[in-house]
This record gives structure tokens, sequence and C-alpha cells, in this order.
């Protein structure tokens, strides 16, 4: 995904408008009263101290949101969420080949990892939280899938 500083940078930009966008969302959804340690899962903290780390070029403006989403939709957002982070172990050996660790420039990866090891705690509440519309659930993962395309392609390009 990046060989070099100026494609991570995109990357942390991506990633940093993504994150704002749909961690709002949840957050407006009271996503706390689901995920008790909601707080310490969060990454946007850790991605702007990374954007600072590398000198805060390229950083866009990310949406506010402040309307709340059902049930249904905050499962299927924090699914995407959650899940976004599993890469995270490869992305963090290729940032450190760029001379970035998870106390410079990558420590929203490194949070990220530190994450997995609740990964199936997350997804059991996904699991065994009652919902009555999947297609909702369905519809807002793909949503959530869409605001990080978005993101990426408006600073990587269209490029399959």
């Amino acid at each position: 995904m990046f060989g070099s500083i100026s494609s991570y940078e995109k990357y942390l930009t991506a990633t940093l408008a993504s994150r704002v966008e749909l961690e709002a969302i949840l957050e407006a959804s009271q996503i706390d009263a689901l995920v008790p340690n909601w707080t310490r899962r969060k990454i946007v903290p850790q991605l702007l101290e990374d954007v600072r780390d590398l000198g805060g070029n390229n950083v866009m403006s990310p949406a506010v949101v402040n309307a709340s989403v059902s049930m249904p939709a905050i499962l299927g957002t924090l699914y995407v969420v959650e899940g976004s982070g599993l890469g995270a172990g490869i992305l963090i050996n290729r940032a450190a080949k760029l001379g970035l660790s998870g106390s410079l420039g990558a420590r929203h990866l490194a949070q990220q990892v530190y994450n997995l090891r609740s990964w199936r705690t997350i997804l059991n509440i996904i699991e065994t939280t009652w919902i009555d519309d999947e297609d909702c659930c369905n519809q807002a993962a793909i949503a959530a899938f869409g605001v990080f395309e978005s993101n990426y392609r408006r600073l990587f390009g269209n490029a399959g």
C-alpha cells in the first residue's frame, strides 16, 4: 500500500478522513453503551499524532456527523471500522521499513494491533446483539466500506 513517506502520508490522510467520519457516526449513536471500552479503541487521536509527526501535510477537512443511526447500522459500521485493523500487523511492518513506529508516525497501527487482541469480543457483540433489520446492517457496512474507498480514491486516484 505504501512504499514511500509520500504514499504513507496519503494513506494517513485517507484513513484519518474515513475514521473521523465513521467514528463520529458511532459516537453520535452511543457506541460506548454497546462497546464499553470504545474510547480506548478509537484511533483518530493516534492518526492526528501520526499526521503531526510527518509535518501535518495533506490533512483533509473530514465531515462531522451529529445524527445517530439505528442499531443495525451501528453494527454494520462497527464491523467495518474494527475489521479495518485486521491488516494492521502487515502495515506496521511496512511502516517500519519507512522508519516509522508505534511511537513515531504509526501510532494508529500500533493501536489497531493492540485492539485485535479483543477482536473476538467485538465479533461476539455483533453476533449476539439482536437486530430487526439485517439489510440495514449490510447496507451500513457497504456504506462504511464506501467511505474508505472514496477517501482512498481521492488521494491515490481511481486506478484499479
